[in-house]
């Protein structure tokens, strides 16, 4: 069993994603690195046999998996699982986010990124252009905001919310995963407020190269279940996402008032 302590920790949410996860768990085993790393995959009580592919793959991999099966689903009491539950986790220097139906597409993501935030510690925030894919996997688009790699103007990492950037490109400091301030705690998603948090704390630079792939129009996800969800669902999620950025905007001292009106 390894001892050595791992400089990223790979941190992967799971819900019934059977048809998806083993392309993110190839695309974490895919990663060319010189530094050790480990794979933290929480599962939310999936129905559909995703938590039976996961353990196959702790089992032949037990050195680099480090994995939580629930038995209960803890997304319906608690949407912020990547927060509450999966961060505080995380033993490496950095965590590298992936959802389970999203996944990697470059075998040297991991090593670009965190080879460039070890040479740059003001980077708090690292991210990547990526892919967009239907559920099968086809390339129907792309996020990326830039044509070249560069560093990313707070206000625009604002301007952007949460799909500035693809969530699977986002490698940060684990500090700043497990110790946030409370505006994260304000909306029922991730992606916005981690990118405002992370982003704030430091420098955000962006690699134009696509490192990964959003896929989109997946059953039971957050954007579909959203989308068909009853108005006063959809009027909390943006009240909290309001309340947040607003919160953001006190914590700042208003030094980013307009990005954060605009998206308001």
């Amino acid at each position: 069993m390894k001892t050595e302590l791992p400089l990223v920790s790979i941190v992967c949410d799971t819900y019934n994603h059977a048809p998806f996860v083993r392309d993110a768990l190839e695309g974490f085993l895919a990663q060319k690195t010189r530094f050790p790393i480990e794979i933290i995959v929480h599962d939310d009580a999936s129905t559909d046999g995703t938590a039976d592919i996961i353990r196959a793959y702790e089992r032949e991999y037990p050195d680099l998996f480090r994995c939580v099966y629930r038995t209960e689903n803890v997304y319906s009491k608690d949407p912020k699982i990547l927060e509450h539950y999966v961060f505080p986790l995380a033993r490496g220097k950095y965590v590298a986010i992936c959802e389970g139906d999203d996944y990697w597409t470059s075998p040297d993501k991991l090593e670009r990124q965190v080879s460039y935030m070890e040479a740059h510690p003001a980077c708090t925030l690292c991210v990547t252009a990526g892919d967009l894919v239907d559920p099968q996997g086809r390339r129907v688009g792309s996020v990326a905001p830039y044509a070249e790699d560069t560093d990313v103007p707070m206000d625009e990492l604002i301007r952007g919310g949460g799909g500035f950037v693809a969530t699977a490109s986002i490698v940060a400091p684990t500090r700043l995963a497990q110790d946030r301030a409370a505006f994260c705690d304000l909306s029922d998603v991730d992606d916005a407020v981690l990118q405002l948090w992370f982003g704030v704390n430091g420098t955000t630079h962006y690699f134009a190269e696509p490192m990964c792939a959003y896929r989109q129009a997946v059953p039971g996800s957050w954007t579909e279940t959203f989308f068909s969800s009853k108005s006063a669902a959809r009027i909390r999620h943006h009240e909290g996402l309001i309340a947040a950025l607003e919160a953001f905007d006190r914590d700042t001292q208003g030094r980013y008032h307009d990005a954060v009106e605009y998206c308001l």
